[in-house]
């Protein structure tokens, strides 16, 4: 009995000899039948799609427009299997093909416009990823109703992730939804109101609940479960936005009695121990903490032991709220001190990755080397072994029991000064360290008590009260807006002293070798340095976005610095004294 995947492929290859692609470039261009049957794949069976292409190498295709067709849907396949893309080539030739094709493919130019943009947002390019999406969505057929809901919904998200451009968001999420809604398309409409309901989010509350509650309605009549993630996202909603801890109540415990089902995280839970907290139900509280599975992630610890200290707040238990309370503070800035190395984590998997191609082309080669570094490896063991019979034979036979004590004695003592040496060498080594995380830590308390929020009082300005970050992190649900940052002299002192030691004077070599910078440029290179987020130092330096601080940074590097490398690339430079 045939397996699927075997089926699939026999289909395939029937295909494409009952349906030959024949022709040129033109209305009339007619395409492999075994491309046409991993296109009909790849919405639902992504993976069989992505084997079937894979098994036509781009040497078995007769014409230039199945090559390109091929490209294209070994591009789509790849994104929608969850393969990440390294390399743009494949859809870069599918784009200039279907772009000077006459009469145009809108279709197909349309889709490599898309996975394009997708492969750019991949690698790391969001401006890029933007600009061919639009070209999609300026290239698409008026009733192409599918691709034109997708490219939308691919806009909202890339918006998501930029500052202040929720609004952008909102109205594309409505363009996608509108789309998919003309052919009922409910696989995308129900995330395309989920997510625009989360973007909406405490801004727009009653916007924001209707568009969760119509993806839950959705997810519910189609037996999808995203309706638990959309009602957990829809209690948080009633839980700050209304206080409406009853209806909050509810809707997490579905999630909660649910949620196991689906091997949902611990975030989803959370919820409904807080809502009944809210509510003075204290062992029910207790009981969902206890039924909630463990963490699985440093934010889901950092909530969980914030929800431990609110718990040991109603209870009186001052120890273990502050215990609690310290444990999810140190969380927290674990995070953020964590989160810019996500990209450094995702440059290193890529290295890794090259470097076993690399090693695998080479391995005929790598065998041979290690047949004769064995070789050689076996010819020192058998001198080393002859060298020491013949060394012990001769202190036998020549040495004195005499001078063998006294060397024995005078190694010793030696070995002890040494050990002393060695000892009080790592006693003031552990003593600088000790100081230059001492300074830093001062200097990140000093950075978060200036860094203040500004809450928001309904048409009396006069109610408007100034907080700090610290305050805001420890669990306040009011809305706030960041005031502008100013720093004191002795933030930036003990900050650069803090980076100097540790990096062996690296802002005394700036300074001194780049007098053309800017205070606040060195700024910036100081906070770079010192590992604060990115996050933070939008706010420091009065940043638009996140993204203006790497961009920021290579400009100063490459252009006033001159020098032809990132900051990572500087700093290890310097330490090796290669500047």
């Amino acid at each position: 009995m045939l397996r699927p995947q075997s089926a699939i492929l026999l289909i395939s290859l029937l295909l494409g000899i009952i349906l030959p692609g024949c022709g040129g470039r033109g209305a009339s261009v007619r395409y492999d039948g075994r491309l046409a049957a991993a296109d009909s794949l790849l919405r639902d069976e992504p993976d069989s799609a992505l084997a079937i292409i894979t098994a036509l190498p781009t040497d078995c295709l007769a014409t230039e427009h199945d090559r390109a067709y091929r490209d294209l849907l070994l591009t789509q396949a790849r994104y929608r299997a969850y393969v990440t893309a390294t390399s743009d080539s494949d859809i870069n030739r599918a784009v200039a093909y279907f772009a000077d094709c006459r009469p145009i493919d809108r279709e197909k130019l349309t889709r490599a416009y898309i996975y394009k943009g997708a492969v750019m947002d991949e690698l790391g390019h969001p401006d890029s990823a933007m600009l061919y999406y639009k070209h999609a969505e300026a290239t698409a057929a008026p009733d192409d109703y599918f691709n034109l809901g997708y490219v939308n919904m691919r806009i909202a998200s890339l918006y998501t992730d930029q500052v202040s451009q929720d609004s952008i968001s909102i109205i594309k999420y409505k363009y996608a939804i509108h789309y998919f809604s003309a052919i009922n398309d409910t696989d995308y409409l129900i995330p395309c109101f989920g997510d625009l309901g989360a973007v909406c989010g405490v801004k727009y509350p009653d916007s924001s609940e209707y568009y969760l509650s119509h993806a839950i309605y959705l997810a519910q009549k189609y037996d999808s479960t995203k309706q638990y993630t959309y009602k957990s996202k829809l209690a948080g909603l009633y839980y700050y936005s209304y206080h409406d801890y009853k209806r909050a109540n509810e809707l997490a415990m579905d999630v909660f009695r649910h949620g196991k089902d689906y091997s949902l995280d611990g975030q989803y839970f959370y919820y409904a121990a807080w809502t009944y907290l809210k509510m003075r139900l204290l062992d029910s509280a207790m009981f969902i903490l206890k039924e909630t599975p463990k963490p699985k992630d440093a934010v889901d610890s950092m909530n969980m032991l914030h929800l431990e200290a609110e718990i040991a707040h109603v209870k009186n238990d001052a120890l273990n709220f502050s215990s609690n309370m310290l444990q999810s503070r140190e969380k927290e800035i674990q995070i953020m001190t964590n989160s810019q190395h996500d990209n450094l984590k995702v440059t290193e998997t890529d290295f890794h990755r090259i470097k076993a191609e690399h090693l695998q082309l080479d391995a005929t080669h790598k065998n041979k080397n290690l047949v004769f570094i064995l070789i050689a490896f076996c010819c020192l063991t058998l001198l080393l072994a002859w060298f020491i019979i013949h060394q012990k034979t001769a202190i036998k036979r020549n040495i004195e029991e005499k001078k063998d004590v006294e060397r024995m004695l005078s190694t010793t003592v030696s070995e002890l000064k040494k050990q002393q040496q060695r000892q009080q060498e790592l006693n003031e080594l552990q003593g600088a360290v000790s100081e230059l995380f001492g300074t830093r830590i001062d200097a990140l308390n000093e950075l978060y008590n200036c860094i203040k929020f500004k809450t928001k009082a309904e048409n009396n300005n006069r109610l408007r009260t100034i907080i700090p970050l610290s305050s805001v992190v420890m669990g306040m649900n009011e809305d706030y807006q960041p005031l502008d940052v100013k720093l004191p002299n002795s933030f930036w002192m003990k900050m650069k002293s803090s980076v100097d030691g540790e990096f062996n004077g690296i802002m005394s070599y700036i300074e001194k070798s780049y007098p053309n910078l800017a205070e606040k440029e060195l700024q910036l290179f100081c906070l770079l340095c010192a590992n604060v987020p990115p996050q933070i130092i939008k706010l420091c330096m009065n940043y638009t976005n996140v993204k203006s601080v790497s961009n920021r940074i290579n400009v100063i590097i490459k252009k006033k610095m001159g020098l032809k490398m990132t900051l990572d690339e500087l700093i290890s430079q310097y330490m090796k004294g290669e500047l």
